[in-house]
Order: C-alpha cells, then structure tokens, then sequence
C-alpha cells in the first residue's frame, strides 16, 4: 500500500510546474503562499481533535514544527521563482537533486557515511548540474542561470523539512502536523511578501483558479501521501521515488506550453537523474 500512496503523491506534486504556468505572471512568493495556506486551512479543517495533541506538544517540538515551515516555505518560494526564470526541464530536474543534499545533511547532523556508489552518484549527478548551468550560461541572458541556482536552493531545503518530519513521526498526527506547517510557511511567505512590496490583489480567475489547484491537488493529496510515505520508509527512497516527477512535468508543460526543453537542459537533467539513480537507485531495502 505505501507503494502505491507513493506513486499517487508523486503523480499528484508532478502537476505543479503546469498549475505554477497558469499562475504566472502572478508573483512566486504570492503563488507558493496561496499554495501552503489553501493546504494548512484544508489539512487544518480534517485535523479534528488531533489539534489536541499539537497543543500539548513541549516546547521544543513546536519548534521543529515551525523550522519545518520555515525549511517548505523556502523550499516553494525558491522553486516557484526558479520557474519564472529558467525552463521547466532545468528546474524540475535541479530540484530533484535532494538526495543528493539529504545525505549531506544525513553526513553532517546524523554523522551517516557515503558509501561508495553514492560519491559517484553525487559526481555524476553534479557533472549534469554543469552541463545544464553551462547551456544557460551560454545563453544571451543571465535569467535562466539565476533560475538553475534557486532550483538548487529548492533542492537544498527539501530533506531538512522531511528530516524534521521523520524526527517528530512517533509524536505528531500526520494530518495536524501537515496544516500547521503549511500555515507557518504560508504566513511567514506572507510577511515576507508584503516586507519586499509584492502586491495581494489583482490577480485573473484562471491565476486564482491555478493556484487552488495547486493546493488541493500537488499539496492536500500530494505532500499529504508522500508524508505519509515518509514515516513508513527512508527518506531518500521517497526522494528517488519523485525523481519520474522531471519527466512528467516537462511533458506536461511541453503538450500545453509548447516549451520544448534545450539540448543542454535536456541532457543535462538526464545526467542529473541517472547519477541520482545510480548513487540511491540500487541500495536494497534491507540495507536501509
């Protein structure tokens, strides 16, 4: 069954650079805002009694819960920015580096060695990360370059949020702890649009539309079973698991858009995958 929850979530949060397309011109902060908080105030709404228990969590569990807001709020509003900038090819596929990132992080706070296949994995994977930076950097603007670094900024705050998540597992309903988070990276999206001028009205009924969209179907069912998946099964392997989520965004974007990918973004995102794949694809479960 977590298979299959799986593979939903994935197909689900895959649809996102389309809702993302729709969205726009709408400002990324203002779409990655709208995007948690329709999630938060739903999960909020099925939480039920579960609130109970969140209240009653110490102190410093409420902490972690606010950090993981903060690590999905920057998680949105890098990738959502990373796509008004640079391809849906290039984005995707940056930001499916993660697993790479988790197990740095794995190695730095959980002191988790690298086993060998994935130190090539991770080089392989960073030699598509040049060969796609370096397509953009030869183009006449220095926009999509911009748009490959938040990508990876995106990237870099994924596993700290589902490391968070898996910590707090046995202590927190999964529900109530989905639409607190939610809520906190909504409003701290909020405060930091309105700091830097970004405008809250004005917006068309097929961006407003987008953006519902976006929340009920890549966050409420999205997020919602791959957390669920990721208190049942390693990180990384749910990680690996969206790694199909490149493929179906570029395609989906490629039918509707007519954005056809780069030969440099193209390559460049399948090194990307295949070095993820070859350093996390072939660890067997019973290792994990």
């Amino acid at each position: 069954m977590p298979q299959v929850f799986l593979a939903i979530g994935i197909l689900a949060v895959s649809t996102a650079p389309l809702f993302i397309r729709l969205a726009q011109p709408t400002s990324p902060i203002l779409i990655a805002a709208a995007r948690v908080l329709i999630a938060g105030i739903v999960l909020g709404l099925f939480a039920g009694r579960s609130w109970k228990r969140i209240l009653q969590l110490p102190v410093k569990k409420l902490a972690l819960c606010a950090l993981a807001g903060l690590a999905l709020a920057l998680h949105f509003a890098l990738w959502i920015w990373s796509l008004s900038l640079t391809s849906t090819t290039a984005s995707v596929a940056l930001v499916a580096t993660q697993p790479i990132f988790a197990g740095i992080l794995g190695y730095l706070l959980l002191k988790e060695g690298f086993r060998r296949q994935e130190s090539y994995g991770m080089a392989i994977a960073a030699l598509g990360t040049l060969v796609l930076a370096g397509g953009d950097l030869g183009g006449t603007s220095s926009d999509a370059l911009i748009g490959d670094a938040l990508a990876l900024g995106g990237a870099i705050a994924v596993p700290a949020y589902l490391i968070i998540g898996r910590a707090l597992r046995e202590d927190v309903p999964l529900v109530a702890y989905l639409a607190l988070v939610n809520l906190v990276a909504g409003l701290a999206l909020l405060v930091v649009g309105g700091g830097i001028g970004v405008s809250f009205t004005g917006i068309g009924q097929e961006e407003f539309l987008a953006m519902i969209a976006l929340g009920l179907v890549c966050s409420v069912l999205g997020h919602t079973l791959l957390n669920h998946c990721v208190r049942v099964v390693p990180v990384h392997l749910v990680s690996l698991g969206i790694l199909v989520e490149p493929v179906i965004a570029s395609l989906s974007t490629w039918v509707v858009f007519e954005e056809v990918p780069t030969a440099p973004a193209a390559l460049g995102g399948f090194i990307i995958i295949f070095g993820i794949y070859v350093g996390f694809g072939w660890r067997r479960a019973g290792a994990n």
